[in-house]
């Protein structure tokens, strides 16, 4: 079983709310919408209009189907690449979180559940924000940044745009190089206080995975966030993420 929240961006207000959860068992997908849903400024999608209702389908619903690139189109395997996965059958959730199913044309972003790892770890793929914004000696540095090196996390506290922006260090040479997706902040701040950090430097450690320099500024650097389960941790448990309807009433679809 796997898990995927859609995230959109109240236009408004800029600030990121869980809409819907999506979740694919044993080869069905189901699909509700949560709380942040209750946003007067959201408009549900299409064919899927009833806020109080869990959707059904043994296929992917339009939704995030058409935020995947075909496999017969050749940016599909450039995609696949960037993502630094390999061509075969990867399951399309991971895709579109890892990718965080953006289009153009809309603001919704797909981000994963994570499952505690075998390890006991609270790990995460994606790819860093805020590229564009970065120095012209930070960019020059990710031409030939070392694959595998580990980011440092600290909290920028005087960030007056996101109190709970998290930037993301070269330690080797003190240079921001980006910052954690901001609609992830929040799980991630909150593990490391249940694990005793106090300060604005996280335990999370982020190694780099991939550099891609070809790639546009939103892909261009693929790293993963590695941070201790703490005991009892539960991922994406604000109010907001919490589902309008826990199976009461079903739709196919």
């Amino acid at each position: 079983m796997s898990s995927v929240f859609v995230i959109w961006q109240d236009p408004e207000t800029t600030m990121w709310e869980p809409v819907a959860k999506l979740t694919e068992s044993h080869g069905i997908y189901s699909f509700t919408y949560t709380r942040g849903a209750l946003n007067k400024n959201f408009i549900p999608f299409p064919r899927m209009n009833l806020l109080d209702k869990v959707y059904e389908s043994s296929e992917l619903f339009p939704f995030f189907q058409n935020r995947l690139i075909p496999e017969r189109r050749p940016e599909y395997y450039t995609m696949l690449s960037w993502l630094d996965m390999a061509p075969g059958a990867n399951d399309p959730l991971d895709i579109l979180s890892a990718s965080g199913g953006s289009k153009k044309t809309d603001n919704f972003r797909i981000i994963k559940v994570p499952q505690k790892t075998a390890d006991n770890e609270y790990k995460l793929k994606f790819f860093t924000s805020g590229i564009k914004y970065i120095s012209d000696e930070a960019k020059r540095e990710l031409l030939s940044l070392n694959n595998r090196i580990k980011l440092t996390c600290i909290i920028e506290d005087g960030n007056q745009a996101d109190s709970n922006a998290i930037s993301l260090i070269n330690p080797s040479t003190g240079n921001h190089l980006g910052y954690y997706p901001h609609y992830l902040n929040e799980d991630l701040i909150y593990v490391n206080r249940m694990l005793g950090v106090t300060g604005p430097e996280l335990i999370t450690t982020i190694p780099v995975i991939k550099i891609n320099l070809s790639a546009p500024e939103q892909y261009r650097l693929l790293c993963e966030s590695v941070t201790p389960w703490p005991e009892g941790f539960v991922p994406f448990q604000s109010e907001k993420y919490k589902l309008l309807n826990t199976r009461n009433r079903v739709t196919s679809h």
